[in-house]
């Protein structure tokens, strides 16, 4: 199972769990599937199994759960954006269309969650539904706020909701399935975690390499999305209406004025807090490696 977590293979394991009577779901899940994906989510669920000594096979059903979920929330939110790429290749909405994409996100949130009562119980069940719960609100706090200037507290309302809520699902699941009566700290180590990740992906979308984000830099201001870098770069909005008439000149105004910089080390902040609760458990020292590694590698 180790030399599965993180990889292709991981996510062809899942897909055997889709199962669906009608073959167009399939193709939607394959097709997210086969774009790639560092399956995340579901490899912090399996790596807190195994470093709580339970054998992460026995819980492969719930991290495909939790991937089906994050791939729903993907389907959902291309949707709603009218995006036309994901990770380098046309958007599924785009090649299904939107009524498809939908449809099967529906059944993926629903297929996530029989596998949990199949093969979970009713705590897990309990926090997964939670997290999609939060997802949803996350979602539409963000797109209601198009077009606004955030604070940092707002900002992190929205992520915290919108990632945060699986991340943390994934760790404190791991530990619940482990048999861990502290799983619940984790939830918060979590929600730090997503943080991290969130704006790290953030940052990349102002001076990321276009080539591996997979579409243009400068999306985010393009669609009227305020995020950390542009909450950081104080007086960048001076000279600029929101959104703005010419994204380009903003996000290379907000890198000027040091906005990705501030970001970047707010979100290592965030990743020292999640540290922080790991390593209170001293079985967790190798996943904190690997954390640290995939978001230096990241960032």
């Amino acid at each position: 199972m180790v030399n599965l977590i993180g990889s292709r293979a991981l996510l062809e394991r899942f897909s055997q769990f889709i199962d669906p009577e009608v073959e167009e779901i399939f193709e939607i899940g394959q097709y997210l599937i086969k774009a790639g994906g560092k399956a995340l989510r579901p490899t912090l669920l399996l790596m807190t199994c195994e470093s709580f000594g339970y054998d992460p096979s026995f819980a492969l059903q719930l991290a495909a759960g939790i991937e089906f979920i994050h791939l729903a929330s993907l389907l959902h939110d291309d949707v709603v954006d009218g995006a036309t790429l994901r990770r380098g290749i046309k958007s599924a909405n785009l090649v299904f269309g939107n009524e498809a994409c939908v449809l099967a996100g529906d059944y993926l949130y629903a297929k996530a969650l029989e596998l949990y009562a199949n093969f979970g119980n009713l705590e897990a069940i309990r926090i997964l539904s939670r997290a999609v719960m939060d997802m949803s609100q996350g979602q539409l706090l963000e797109l209601r706020s198009l077009g606004k200037v955030l604070n940092k507290e707002e900002y992190f309302r929205i992520i915290d909701l919108k990632t945060g809520a699986l991340f943390a699902s994934s760790l404190q699941i791991g530990a619940l399935i482990s048999g861990q009566e502290g799983h619940s700290k984790l939830y918060k180590a979590g929600v730090y975690l997503g943080r991290a990740f969130q704006i790290v992906d953030d940052v990349l979308d102002y001076e990321g390499d276009e080539s591996k984000l997979g579409k243009r830099v400068g999306s985010d201001l393009r669609e009227g999305k305020c995020t950390l870098p542009l909450i950081c770069a104080e007086g960048a909005l001076k000279d600029f209406t929101f959104p703005p008439d010419d994204p380009e000149a903003l996000r290379l105004r907000v890198i000027e004025l040091g906005g990705t910089k501030l970001a970047k080390e707010i979100a290592k902040e965030e990743l020292s807090k999640a540290f922080n609760i790991l390593l209170e458990f001293k079985e967790l020292e190798s996943l904190t490696k690997f954390l640290r590694g995939l978001i230096e590698r990241e960032s």
